[in-house]
C-alpha cells in the first residue's frame, strides 16, 4: 500500500507543472539579467555557450569577454553567433588579462550579471532560480559552486588553505562562490578595477588564476556578509579537459592556497565570511547538500 502511494505520488508530481517548473515572465530590463561569458581560444565551446544562454528566458543580453589577439567574430564572419533574438555583444579588450572578465560593461542594461565560463552550461530553470535568489541578496555573490578556506591558527606567519567541496559538504559551511557560474551586481566590476588592492590585481594578472577569490574578497570586504550557495543543475565540460586548462594543472591547489594567504596580507585581514545557508527550490524532493554535478566530489578545483 505504501509503495503504491509513493509511486502514484511520484507520477502525479511529474505531471504537475507548479510554480517551481514555470519560467518567469519578464516585463523590463530591471527584471532581467546579462550573461557575461568568459572565453579564450575555444570557439566550439563559445558557440555552444552562446546558443544555450541566448535562448534562456530572462537574459537581456549575452556579452562575450574577448581578450584574444585575433579579431572578434562579427555578423559577417560568424553569422551563427548572432542568429538569436537575444542580442550578442563582444566586448573586445586590447590586452589579455584574466581580470578582463570583471571589466565594467559599456551600456549595460541590467544590474544583475551572470558571470560564466564558456564550458559551464547551467540549466535555464536553475539559472532563473539563481537570479531570483540574487534579487533577494543583490549585494552578495550568488552561485552554484561553493568552496571554503581553512581558518588560520598559526599566529603571525599565517597561511590559509583552499578547501574543496568535500569539506563544504562535511561542515555545511562555505566562504567562496566560484565565479565560473555566479550572479553579482554590476557595481562590483568597477570596484574590482578601481578599489581592489593593486597587488591583488597584479597577482591575478601575472598568474592567470584566482580572479574568483579576488572578487569574493572584494565583495566580502564591502559587505561583511557571506556569499549565497544555490542548488541547481549544470554541466561543466572543462572538468575533463586536461589540455592545459588553469584548474587542471598539478599546482592549482597550491596556487589557490597562496592566493588566499597573500590576498589576506594585502587586504590587511581575512575578509571572507563563512555562510551556512543553502538555497534550494521548495519543490525539491531531496533536501540534502549535494553538488549540482557529480564531478564536484572529486575535482581539485
Amino acid at each position: 500500500g505504501l509503495l503504491l502511494f509513493l509511486v502514484l505520488g511520484f507520477v502525479l508530481r511529474l505531471q504537475s507543472r507548479g510554480p517551481g517548473y514555470c519560467l518567469g515572465q519578464y516585463r523590463d530590463d530591471s527584471e532581467r539579467f546579462t550573461v557575461v561569458i568568459n572565453t579564450f581560444r575555444r570557439p566550439d565551446r563559445l558557440k555552444l555557450a552562446v546558443a544555450h544562454y541566448a535562448q534562456c528566458p530572462g537574459v537581456a543580453e549575452v556579452r562575450v569577454c574577448w581578450s584574444e589577439s585575433a579579431e572578434a567574430p562579427s555578423r559577417a564572419t560568424h553569422p551563427g553567433l548572432f542568429q538569436y533574438t537575444t542580442p550578442v555583444i563582444f566586448d573586445v579588450h586590447e590586452h589579455n588579462s584574466i581580470n578582463n572578465r570583471f571589466q565594467p560593461l559599456g551600456d549595460v542594461k541590467t544590474d544583475g550579471i551572470f558571470n560564466v565560463d564558456d564550458d559551464m552550461r547551467v540549466d535555464c530553470r536553475s539559472l532563473e532560480f539563481a537570479f531570483q535568489a540574487w534579487r533577494n541578496s543583490q549585494d552578495a555573490l550568488v552561485g552554484f559552486n561553493p568552496r571554503i578556506h581553512s581558518p588560520c591558527t598559526s599566529g603571525k606567519d599565517c597561511t590559509y588553505k583552499y578547501v574543496h567541496y568535500w569539506m563544504v559538504w562535511w561542515h555545511g559551511a562555505y566562504s567562496i562562490i566560484l565565479t565560473k557560474a555566479a550572479f553579482l551586481h554590476h557595481k562590483y566590476f568597477e570596484m574590482y578595477q578601481k578599489e581592489l588592492p593593486r597587488e591583488v590585481w597584479q597577482h591575478v594578472h601575472d598568474n592567470k588564476n584566482c580572479e574568483d577569490i579576488a572578487m569574493q574578497f572584494l565583495v566580502a570586504h564591502k559587505t561583511r556578509r557571506p556569499p549565497v550557495w544555490v542548488q541547481g543543475k549544470y554541466r561543466d565540460s572543462g572538468v575533463v579537459d586536461f589540455s592545459g586548462g588553469i584548474s587542471t594543472g598539478s599546482g592549482h591547489k597550491a596556487a589557490r592556497d597562496e592566493c588566499l594567504t597573500k590576498f589576506a596580507e594585502w587586504f590587511g585581514y581575512m575578509p571572507l565570511v563563512v555562510g551556512n545557508s543553502h538555497v534550494q527550490a521548495a519543490g525539491t524532493w531531496a533536501p540534502y547538500r549535494a553538488p549540482g554535478a557529480v564531478w564536484e566530489w572529486f575535482h581539485p578545483l
